[in-house]
């Protein structure tokens, strides 16, 4: 049975996820701040499994942002699928969200088919990354750029780049389809599950996330190409050059 973690101060809520999720098949645990949450956080990885975590992102005493930091840096759970909850409708709590590793925001209020749906989504990814195995194993030299999978490492000029689970799946999907064109609607099942339910602009800031951490400009990307209405490409050195022989510039949008 799936463990979820949900995070809430909100009484109503937390006992609504709860029932809603426990009739959908998973085992609940909850917490109802950011200390708590840390705590329950630390007995799971001593104890046992957990494959996904609902949180409110304006938790008292530890907010939820720092619940995903602390989430990210541990071994053992780093990669588990987060799904952020707000209320506040401001886009950079959103972003620092999603930057700090949060693979899906929604928005309150929603309903429970939405919060289900989403909830189902993640799960569906989780079970398919375990039923085709670990990240195939590759090395991408890529000039400045190195993408190791062995050690689940991204380096520009030997600098380690600090990038969570998704963004990393991202960059892996799209460097090991160098020059090839990646529509939006594959990328987002790549990472989202075949019937997925994100909102579009989710993506939007995992790739802008993406580009801000690659040091990308945003008049002119070195790496990821957007090609607008379409989806995006990751440029090899030669399609770059030929690109800037050409007098075309690269769009970052």
């Amino acid at each position: 049975m799936p463990v979820v973690l949900i995070v809430d101060d909100e009484e109503d809520l937390l006992l609504l996820c709860r029932n809603l999720l426990t009739r959908e098949g998973f085992r609940v645990v909850t917490a109802r701040d950011g200390e708590e949450a840390v705590w329950v956080l630390r007995r799971i990885m001593g104890q046992g499994t957990l494959d996904l975590v609902i949180l409110d992102i304006m938790l008292p005493l530890r907010d939820g942002v720092e619940v995903v930091r602390f989430i990210r840096s541990q071994k053992n759970i780093g990669k588990v699928p987060i799904l952020a909850l707000s209320a506040v409708s401001d886009a950079d709590w959103k972003i620092r969200t999603i930057e700090e590793g949060a693979d899906d925001f929604l928005a309150k209020p929603f309903s429970s088919r939405e919060l289900v749906a989403r909830v189902h989504a993640l799960a569906r990814r989780v079970e398919k990354e375990r039923d085709s195995g670990p990240m195939p194993k590759a090395r991408y030299d890529l000039g400045d750029l190195v993408v190791d999978t062995y050690r689940y490492e991204t380096r520009i000029d030997g600098r380690e780049i600090r990038l969570t689970p998704i963004e990393f799946r991202i960059l892996v999907y799209l460097v090991s389809h160098e020059d090839v064109v990646i529509r939006r609607e594959e990328l987002m099942k790549v990472l989202w599950g075949e019937s997925w339910e994100v909102d579009e602009h989710n993506l939007n800031v995992h790739i802008w996330a993406l580009r801000r951490k690659l040091g990308e400009k945003s008049d002119s990307p070195r790496f990821i190409e957007t090609l607008r209405g379409t989806g995006y490409r990751f440029r090899s050195s030669a399609l770059a050059r030929m690109q800037e022989g050409a007098g075309k510039p690269a769009s970052s949008v």
